[in-house]
C-alpha cells in the first residue's frame, strides 16, 4: 500500500481504518484462540468458490458451538468483501481473511457463544492462477505433531504446529514444510494440502489424518474426475512414499497450485500441475468471464 494512503477493515459490519485500536485485552481471539477464520482469493472483487468457504466456516462455527445467526448470509458477506476490495482501491487480485471469533466475556466458560466477524483485504501481485515457474524445495517437522480433533478440518485460530514449522522451514532455508500428525504420518503442509503422483494416480491425506478440508483440495478431485484420473485418499503419507513419488505438488485457495521441485535430495517432475494450473484459469473464466 503507498505511503498514507489510508487502509481500512470491516468489524461487524462497519468499516475502520486499520490502524485504529479496535479490541480490549478481554478478547477472546486474543486470549483463547476461541474462533477460525476463511482465507479467500477475489478476482475482480469477486470471493472466488465462496460458497464452498462460507459453508466450510459454517461448518466450523458449528463445531465450535458460535451461534451461526449472527453471521451475516452468503450474500451480504460477499458484498461486505467486494466494497472493502473498493475502499482500499485494490485493483488486481485480493487476499481476503474473513475472522470469526466469540464475542468478549468469561473465562474458559464463555458468557455468550455469539460471534463478532472481521475482514481484511490484501493485494496480490498476480490476476487468476499462475504454477511457481521454479519449483519450491520442502522439507519436514516432526517435533510438534497436529493432534486429530473434531475441529482438525477448519482453520482455527490455535495455529501453533504450524507456527512451529514456520520456524523450522525458515530455520533450514526451506520454501514450506510439511508437518505430520499423532501418528508421526505427513498430512499436510504449513498452509496448503498436499497431494503426490505415482503411477499417473494423484494420492492426498483424507480428512480423518487430520488435514484441512482446504477449499482448493476439493476443486482437485473435480479436476482428476473430468481428466478421468485417479485420486485416492488415503491415512498420510510415508516419507518413503513421496520419496518413491513422480510427482509432488501443495493446494490452496489463494495460491491455487503449488509445484515441489525437491523433497530432500528427491527431484519431482510437474506434469500434472501444469495441467490443474490451465484448468484453474478456465474455471476461473467460468466463474468471473472477462
Amino acid at each position: 500500500m503507498p505511503p498514507g494512503k489510508k487502509k481500512y477493515l470491516i468489524l461487524n459490519g462497519h468499516f475502520y481504518e486499520t490502524e485504529r485500536p479496535l479490541f480490549s485485552p478481554e478478547n477472546r481471539a486474543f486470549r483463547y484462540g476461541d474462533g477460525l477464520f476463511e482465507t479467500i482469493r477475489c478476482h475482480k472483487t469477486i470471493p472466488l468458490f465462496f460458497e464452498d468457504h462460507y459453508n466450510r466456516l459454517l461448518r466450523g462455527m458449528a463445531t465450535l458451538k458460535l451461534t451461526a445467526a449472527g453471521l451475516p448470509s452468503l450474500t451480504v458477506l460477499k458484498n461486505h468483501i467486494e466494497k472493502l476490495i473498493v475502499r482500499n482501491r485494490i485493483f488486481y487480485d485480493a487476499r481476503v481473511r474473513l475472522t470469526v471469533f466469540r464475542r468478549d466475556g468469561g473465562l474458559y466458560t464463555p458468557e455468550t457463544n455469539n460471534p463478532a466477524w472481521l475482514l481484511e483485504a490484501f493485494p496480490l501481485e498476480d490476476k487468476g492462477f499462475h504454477l511457481n515457474r521454479d519449483g519450491i524445495r520442502i522439507g519436514l517437522f516432526t517435533e510438534y505433531p497436529k493432534v486429530w480433533s473434531l475441529s482438525a478440518s477448519y482453520k482455527t485460530l490455535s495455529c501453533t504446529p504450524y507456527i512451529l514449522a514456520g520456524i523450522h522451514k525458515k530455520e533450514n532455508y526451506w520454501d514450506d514444510c510439511l508437518i505430520v500428525n499423532q501418528d508421526k504420518i505427513i498430512i499436510e503442509s504449513i498452509s496448503s494440502n498436499l497431494f503426490w503422483v505415482k503411477n499417473n494416480n494423484i494420492y492426498t491425506p483424507s480428512l480423518s489424518s487430520g488435514c484441512v478440508d482446504g477449499i482448493m483440495r476439493r476443486r482437485i478431485f473435480k479436476f482428476a474426475e473430468e481428466y478421468n484420473i485417479g485420486i485416492k485418499e488415503n491415512s498420510g503419507a510415508s516419507k518413503d512414499e513421496l520419496m518413491d513419488a513422480e510427482e509432488i505438488f501443495l493446494t490452496n485457495s489463494v495460491t491455487g497450485i503449488t509445484w515441489v521441485v525437491a523433497f530432500e535430495h528427491k527431484r519431482y517432475f510437474n506434469r500434472i500441475p501444469k495441467e490443474i494450473e490451465k484448468w484453474l484459469n478456465h474455471q476461473l473464466k467460468t466463474i468471473v468471464p472477462d
